[in-house]
């Protein structure tokens, strides 16, 4: 007898999907200044539109977190 792993791979699992509050919580801000920055396109955060509903891709955010890393203030901010 067979026994087939089902799992999917981390490749072929979508991306993890999070609620502003959660993106929020994750980029330690609220809830608000995420609606700000999504209306004036202030730091580029990309986001998804399901509907109404409002979500952001957990890589997304890790990734423009990673783009902002700095190792000195005289680097200037983005």
């Amino acid at each position: 007898m067979h026994h087939f792993d089902l799992t999917p791979s981390p490749a072929d699992r979508p991306p993890e999907l999070l609620t502003p509050a959660e993106a929020a919580d994750l980029l330690r801000t609220t809830e608000a200044t995420l609606a700000v920055w999504r209306s004036t396109g202030r730091h580029g955060i990309p986001f998804v539109k399901l509907g109404r509903a409002v979500r952001y891709r957990r890589t997304d955010l890790l990734a423009w977190l990673d783009a902002r890393s700095s190792t000195s203030t005289g680097e200037g901010a983005k």
